[in-house]
């Protein structure tokens, strides 16, 4: 509700001016200073989550639907933030998320190789994470795909880049008879299991392809896999996404933004109770609003 109520605030501060006969005057596109073009996309992404973590040698299950996301959300940051001249585009994506809440997401599964004592209930959870990539693509073709002797409407860019994670977990889980207690910190009647801050960089390289099906509208697909052991042991990614003209004033134009979005990645990182594994995927809608200038 917030963001349509931003789409359409922006869309009547930015409303074209009106001709003495009632019909809208569309401002005409200005070209861009030095040949760069630049696009900001502030966006929310409410994905499933699903996959195990390991923690302080203990595995737990992870899943969670979106309306558990949302619940359980304290802050998050998503934004797109995008540079192109000619076949080159330059692009950062960054994105922040705060959750905590009960253990209904992350819940007790087994132990890890070497402990042999039973886990009690998972109770609660705290978990903050950055991820933020950055990279390039290079146009490698274009072409016409709607035969009308028009402007090629259809690209193929390889892309490169490095996807950093920062993520930081903790789990309480209830004090048990046979619970080992190795690694963790007992706090009343819980014991809990911290990650600390846990970091890597993953490079990955993929391509992307962009199609327009009508003036102002865009359809985008892109992929990359990465990882290879240099970080994770794997990580990809796939999206595909729809774009479409909502207001355009001078050399400000405001686009609508939807899609699909899907990122897998699969991390560990030492042994016993230093163990820490991280093999989740993610996978839900993303909408916002694109800025070019």
């Amino acid at each position: 509700m917030r963001l349509a109520a931003l789409l359409i605030a922006a869309c009547i501060v930015l409303a074209p001016a009106v001709r003495a006969d009632g019909m809208a005057q569309p401002a005409a596109p200005v070209s861009p200073a030095g040949g760069w073009s630049y696009q900001f996309t502030p966006y929310g992404w409410v994905p499933w989550v699903q996959g195990d973590s390991v923690l302080r040698g203990r595995r737990f299950n992870v899943y969670a639907s979106p309306i558990d996301v949302l619940e359980h959300l304290d802050f998050a940051w998503m934004s797109y933030m995008q540079a192109k001249k000619g076949p080159l585009t330059l692009f950062a994506d960054v994105m922040y998320g705060d959750l905590s809440g009960s253990g209904s997401v992350f819940t007790t599964d087994t132990l890890g190789p070497g402990l042999t004592a039973t886990l009690g209930a998972s109770l609660g959870f705290d978990y903050q994470f950055w991820i933020v990539e950055a990279g390039g693509m290079y146009e490698v073709m274009q072409w016409r795909a709607r035969n009308d002797g028009g402007a090629p409407d259809t690209f193929v860019e390889m892309l490169a880049g490095g996807r950093y994670w920062h993520q930081s977990l903790d789990i309480d889980v209830a004090l048990a008879g046979t619970l080992s207690l190795d690694g963790l910190e007992v706090s009343g009647n819980t014991a809990i299991a911290r990650s600390g801050g846990v970091q890597w960089i993953d490079p990955f390289i993929g391509a992307r392809l962009r199609h327009a099906p009508a003036p102002g509208e865009e359809l985008a697909l892109r992929g990359d896999v990465g990882g290879f052991g240099a970080g994770s042991k794997f990580t990809w990614q796939a999206m595909a996404t729809y774009t479409w003209l909502l207001c355009r004033q001078g050399a400000l134009t405001l686009d609508g933004y939807f899609g699909y979005r899907a990122l897998s990645v699969d991390y560990a990182e030492g042994s016993g109770t230093d163990r820490y594994v991280f093999d989740v995927v993610q996978h839900g809608p993303v909408i916002g609003m694109t800025g070019k200038f």
